[in-house]
């Protein structure tokens, strides 16, 4: 795992997370864009936790399909 975090993500990459996720910390979460290389979006669904897609599938549908027109980066 290591070995391959020292490679960086070359491919657009979407990251939603949710504000209350117990199991990974939005600041650990929102740290993930150095690690990509190519465009990046993050999107933080406020209220929601490890589960977005589960707990919001509307909201976290139009993040996706959105991004799907357009995967430019936020940054």
């Amino acid at each position: 795992f290591n070995r391959r975090m020292k490679r960086p993500v070359r491919v657009p990459t979407l990251h939603l997370h949710g504000s209350l996720d117990p199991v990974v910390g939005i600041r650990s979460a929102a740290g993930s864009g150095e690690y990509v290389e190519a465009p990046y979006r993050w999107r933080l669904f406020d209220g929601l936790g490890h589960f977005p897609h589960e707990e919001d599938p509307v909201a976290f549908s139009s993040e996706l399909i959105n991004w799907l027109k357009d995967p430019g980066p936020d940054r």
